[in-house]
């Protein structure tokens, strides 16, 4: 091994410790969530440079120890001395096989844990990281513009001894040089960006900083699992484990190319890289790439508005025209970023929600939780006697999921006059509806108060709105999913239940007591009235039994006596009437003395007399 291989080997790592260094007081000078994350891997980039600094090191003492054996073999005399040597004579080597066996896997392993542990902590807390400080970004800018600088020159020139003298264990370490350059770059474009006032690409940075992060630590998974299942070949050349060629793709992208030319030749059997296609490809490449930038920036010029959509028009930041409003169709402006349109669905009724968020999938039931419940306060007036200072005052709780729907009317007062509008529409709904309850009554709003109570919502909520100037209408505000907590909503309707149960038996016993009132009054008015027929009808009869004593008496005076013809008459009378519902029985004897026995009791069935046949005639 060559000394200026290690030398550059040591300034490698030095000015990785440096650069880890100088890009953390960077971050926390400034506050910025992508330059931690760049951070982190020049800091992975450090482990890895004194890994193959060590490395090299090992190297070269068993390169030294080589060659003072082939010296000491040249004389003659230590030739039988040292033909039968084992192992012991070689510490140099022995050194270097347990650390690559042993050391290396090791330390590989915690790489990976470090670098796993970094994309996923890096995910979860990028989002807590501060706003940026405006007025520290341009020294920033400059100090992490001048460590990409110093470590990509650094880079390319360790890479180019790769290539050039063959030292390979410069490679992992030449790799991280030009990765944290890029990054760094990365950086230094999102302060300016971020200064330009778009807030959230350091926020989108740094997620793919964490993603790139993942991905590495990934290959220095699958490394791991395939060395302990790699075949070893005695003589043969073993690969450095903490080397990522995912990291020296991304350091050199020209090597794409000329590995995607070598894997072109071995499938087709020819030299496809030394084709003129691929060498006017390769020498025209930049100027392709560069055509279709251009291409894609002028297709930025043209913008297309829907149906129903306007959009504001800015440039460099500021409205065009008064306010900057277009309307839909297409139109002509300056390439982004210079001229950029924001589209707003100014047609389309948008709606949020004020409380619980429920379920689209569940059924809504009241004693089932179907969202993240919101209780709100509502009055009551269950203790109509309450005074302050003696007890707490009669409230309840209330879950509510209130839809509201809203148009925008003003796009330029919706975008310009407030930060965030929908935001602040939905603060102020939540203001208005926690000062609504908290004066509305329970059982109002629980039965038919509703209708009522969503009308006055929306007239507060739009005077409130039309004072911050939102240019947006209020349409409807729906109160119909409001129920109490589902903890309670069973006992809720126990009470309700009970409350129904008892106005229903109420209105049974009223209905009882009507009906039974009615026909009491209407059997007496019957009694009385029956009884007054009754004495007519008794006073008539009785008068009607005189008259006709008083005319049998005049008929039995014309014909006196038991043979009269009026007695005679009156017996037969009384016979017809008597068996006028009897049988009567005709015996046609004429040999018999006529002896008559009369018994009217009906001694025998009528059905069965009925079956009887008739008597044939003969």
């Amino acid at each position: 091994m060559e000394q200026s291989a290690k030398r550059i080997g040591l300034i490698n790592w030095v000015v990785l410790l440096l650069a880890t260094i100088g890009l953390l007081m960077v971050t926390r000078y400034v506050s910025t969530a992508a330059g931690a994350l760049a951070t982190v891997l020049a800091g992975f980039g450090l482990l890895v440079a004194l890994l193959s600094y060590f490395q090299m090191g090992l190297l070269e003492r068993e390169h030294f120890e080589r060659l003072e054996l082939e010296e000491l073999s040249k004389s003659r005399g230590s030739e039988s001395l040292f033909a039968g040597a084992g192992a012991d004579t070689f510490p140099a080597r022995r050194s270097r096989e347990q650390f690559e066996r042993y050391f290396v896997p090791g330390l590989t392993g915690l790489l990976f844990i470090l670098q796993a542990a970094a994309a996923y902590w890096g995910w979860k807390k990028v989002e807590s990281v501060p706003p940026m400080i405006a007025e520290r970004a341009t020294l920033a800018m400059a100090l992490a513009g001048m460590f990409g600088l110093i470590l990509f020159l650094l880079g390319k020139y360790s890479s180019g001894l790769v290539r050039l003298q063959g030292q390979k264990k410069l490679r992992p370490g030449a790799a991280y040089l030009l990765l944290s350059a890029y990054a760094c770059f990365l950086v230094t474009a999102d302060i300016a960006a971020v200064l330009a006032g778009f807030a959230r690409t350091d926020l989108v940075v740094a997620r793919f900083l964490c993603v790139v992060i993942g991905f590495i630590a990934l290959e220095t998974l699958l490394g791991l699992i395939l060395e302990i299942y790699r075949v070893r070949v005695r003589g043969g050349e073993s690969r450095v484990l903490y080397e990522s060629r995912l990291v020296g793709l991304l350091g050199q992208p020209e090597a794409i190319i000329t590995t995607a030319a070598h894997a072109l030749d071995y499938q087709f059997g020819f030299k496809i890289s030394e084709s003129w296609f691929y060498r006017f490809l390769e020498k025209a490449l930049g100027w392709l790439i560069l055509a279709q930038l251009g291409v894609f920036v002028l297709s930025t010029c043209f913008v297309v508005i829907e149906p129903g959509d306007q959009a504001l028009l800015e440039r460099f930041g500021r409205p065009l025209g008064r306010d900057g409003v277009i309307g839909p169709g297409l139109h002509l402006k300056l390439p982004w970023p210079i001229d950029q349109t924001t589209n707003y669905h100014t047609e389309q009724i948008q709606r949020f929600i004020v409380g619980s968020i429920p379920d689209p999938v569940s059924t809504i039931v009241w004693t089932k939780a179907h969202g993240t419940e919101n209780n709100f306060l509502v009055a009551s007036r269950e203790d109509a006697n309450y005074t302050s200072g003696t007890k707490s005052p009669p409230v309840n709780l209330l879950a509510v999921s209130i839809p509201v729907q809203y148009q925008i009317t003003n796009l330029a007062s919706w975008a310009y006059n407030n930060e965030s509008p929908d935001t602040l529409l939905e603060d102020v709904a939540m203001r208005e509806v926690v000062g609504f309850l908290a004066s509305a009554d329970f059982d109002e709003l629980m039965s038919r108060g509703r209708a009522v109570a969503g009308d006055i919502l929306r007239r507060n909520m739009q005077t409130e709105a039309d004072k911050l100037q939102l240019g947006a209408r209020v349409i409807f505000v729906g109160l119909e999913d409001i129920h109490p907590p589902s903890k309670v909503a069973k006992y809720f309707e126990d009470i309700v239940g009970a409350a129904e149960t008892r106005e229903a038996k109420i209105l049974q016993a009223q209905a009882y007591s009507i009906s039974t009132n009615a026909w009491a009054g209407a059997e007496s008015s019957n009694r009385v009235w029956a009884a007054e027929a009754g004495k007519h009808q008794v006073i008539t009869n009785a008068a009607a039994r005189a008259m006709l004593f008083t005319n049998q008496a005049l008929a039995y005076a014309a014909a006196p006596g038991v043979n009269g013809v009026y007695e005679q008459r009156a017996r037969l009378e009384a016979l017809v009437n008597g068996s006028r519902q009897a049988r009567k029985y005709i015996i046609v004897t004429t040999n018999t003395p006529d002896i008559l026995i009369y018994n009217l009791e009906d001694k025998v069935r009528p059905d069965l007399l009925d079956q009887l046949p008739a008597p044939s005639k003969k």
